[in-house]
């Protein structure tokens, strides 16, 4: 198409641009097109140039050919001398077309070139960062991200307290009853449920208590109907909680579970069975509670009637005795570390299912750098899991044999790469938890046989906070219904390729009993995203979540807290 002179100028200016930010290697020429007052180049990867020759700022219209991926941009005002540059990363590959009510663009080709590797010196942006230790009242036995973006601990000595990660401030939260080695979870309105507590060694409690993150106090709620010690607490669908396993007032084993319902506990009688510790329970894209492990054999609870266990698969390892599981999107677990038998070597082996697969069953994927028990698995906003901590000796808990370095494995493509080493040894009562700024604050060790009592913390940096400027969220609502379009408000719209959802961690003895991944679609609109919600609860429990963009370069935002009604 032939160009008029008052246009030249731009384009050259945009190639020189690209020439710039591209590497230098001999490759075709970008593609590009300008009709009037708009104008297009591809750059590299999915990203293109639109340039607004205008006076006037405006928005204008995009779409991939082929693709569902379309949407609105605003474009800067610009000149014939200072064109207003807007780079856009599309979300799908394929030709861009650009148009407004005044001039369409004729598409322009995706060149499929691959953009430069940044060229990082800092050895963070590899393995990340560790701070170094500072002081904490308690042993971090229980620890919980709250929606203020505060952070509840307690341990077995001491009062529970509430550290403000901005301020380093603590604050006592004192409660009547003796919550170590409770159950915990978040309820759909961001209040915690916590379930059980310590009588003494083996012989628990009754007792329910729900702390308010905004008076940040305490509330004694029904009490269940079977005292219990080391309980996992879990969310369902409806916003009932699940109470499953743990040992009485007698320490003798809890066989029955039951379900909160508001205003007291209902017991599944139909549904006895002996489960040990802290089961790993996740609510299935089914409506069912999958139980991952301890145990080889993993089952689905049907807490519906009187309730009744359904088998499902076996894992290929066997037990995995203080290994860890998560969720890392809807309706996929993993499994990892542990040993069998109990107080055997620990195995650096993963094992993951996808329970909405018709016949649901257990693979190995990659195995960890380092063999771990009493480890913590923690997930990250961009999908992937951390590990840190935990022993590679045999034996319960023997610090001889603890692991600093941290570990990430990514679901893409099932392998781990290791990180960067903490200083504290962390084992048995450790606790992992991500905070807010995509940082996480790892925890406890020790108020255990034979171990000292750690009253300090670190917090780690992963690689992704040293790869570029981060996307900002200017404003997201705070709470949405399920299925409903929202909007989030940001200046980096263009260059957001991926938004997501964490929920809020409450985490003991080597489980995150709360946290939840999910992955939102989204499409670009004049002054930030419309973005749809998860579409049933059983995908993403109700509840209180961080809401994170992520760029093209895998950098996160700051997240805001969202609630899931």
């Amino acid at each position: 198409m032939k160009q008029s002179a008052s246009v030249r100028k731009p384009a050259a200016f945009i190639l020189i641009l690209m020439a710039a930010g591209c590497q230098d290697t001999v490759r075709p020429a970008p593609s590009h097109g300008e009709v009037g007052q708009l104008g297009v180049a591809y750059v590299c990867g999915n990203r293109f140039e639109l340039r607004n020759l205008s006076s006037s700022s405006r928005v204008v219209h995009y779409s991939v050919v082929g693709t569902p991926d379309s949407g609105e941009v605003f474009l800067p005002a610009g000149s014939d001398t200072d064109p207003g540059l807007t780079t856009l990363t599309t979300l799908a590959r394929g030709a861009l077309e650009i148009s407004s009510e005044e001039e369409r663009e004729d598409p322009v080709e995706n060149g499929a070139v691959g953009c430069p590797t940044l060229s990082v010196e800092q050895p963070q942006a590899t393995e990340g960062e560790w701070t170094a230790p500072f002081p904490w009242p308690v042993v971090a036995v229980h620890l919980h991200l709250l929606p203020s973006g505060r952070v509840l601990s307690w341990g077995r000595i001491g009062t529970p307290e509430v550290f403000d990660p901005v301020t380093g401030i603590f604050t006592p939260a004192l409660s009547s009853t003796m919550l170590f080695c409770s159950g915990h979870t978040f309820l759909g309105d961001g209040r915690l449920l916590v379930s059980g507590g310590h009588l003494d060694d083996l012989r628990g409690l009754r007792d329910v208590n729900i702390f308010d993150p905004v008076t940040e106090s305490w509330t004694r709620a029904e009490s269940m109907s079977f005292a219990r010690w080391y309980p996992t607490t879990t969310i369902l669908g409806d916003g009932s909680v699940l109470s499953l396993a743990g040992t009485d007032e007698h320490a003798m084993d809890v066989e029955t579970p039951e379900i909160w319902v508001g205003n007291g506990w209902r017991s599944l009688d139909g549904a006895k069975s002996l489960v040990p510790y802290y089961p790993r329970t996740f609510l299935a894209p089914n409506g069912l509670v999958f139980y991952a492990g301890e145990l080889q054999q993993s089952a689905y609870l049907d807490v519906s009637g009187s309730g009744r266990w359904v088998p499902v698969a076996s894992s290929s390892y066997g037990r995995r005795d203080y290994g860890s599981a998560v969720m890392y999107q809807p309706g996929k677990v993993m499994i990892v570390g542990g040993s069998d038998p109990p107080d055997g070597l620990p195995t650096n082996t993963a094992e993951v299912i996808d329970l909405n697969a018709g016949q649901p069953a257990w693979r190995y994927t990659g195995p960890m750098r380092y063999a771990r028990r009493q480890l913590n698995a923690t997930l990250l906003p961009d999908g992937q899991v951390l590990v840190t901590g935990g022993t590679s000796a045999a034996g319960f808990s023997d610090r001889s044999g603890a692991v600093h370095a941290s570990e990430v494995w990514n679901p893409g493509t099932g392998q781990w790469r290791v990180l960067a080493a903490n200083r504290v040894d962390r084992v048995y009562h450790s606790t992992t938890v991500l905070l807010p700024d995509g940082r996480i604050l790892h925890a406890g060790s020790g108020d255990g046989p034979g171990l000292p009592r750690e009253l300090n913390a670190e917090i780690f940096s992963p690689p992704y906070l040293f790869l570029g400027p981060r996307p900002a969220i200017a404003s997201a609502p705070s709470q949405v219904r399920y299925g409903q379009s929202f909007e989030v408000v940001t200046r980096d719209a263009t260059s957001v390729v991926r938004l997501t959802l964490v929920r809020l961690g409450s985490v003991t003895h080597a489980f995150d009993q709360s946290q939840r991944f999910a992955e939102l679609s989204f499409r670009r609109v004049a002054g930030g995203l419309s973005v749809q919600a998860p579409p049933a609860s059983t995908l993403a429990p109700p509840g209180p979540y961080l809401l994170t963009l992520l760029n093209d370069a895998g950098v996160p935002s700051v997240s805001a807290m969202i609630s899931l009604r």
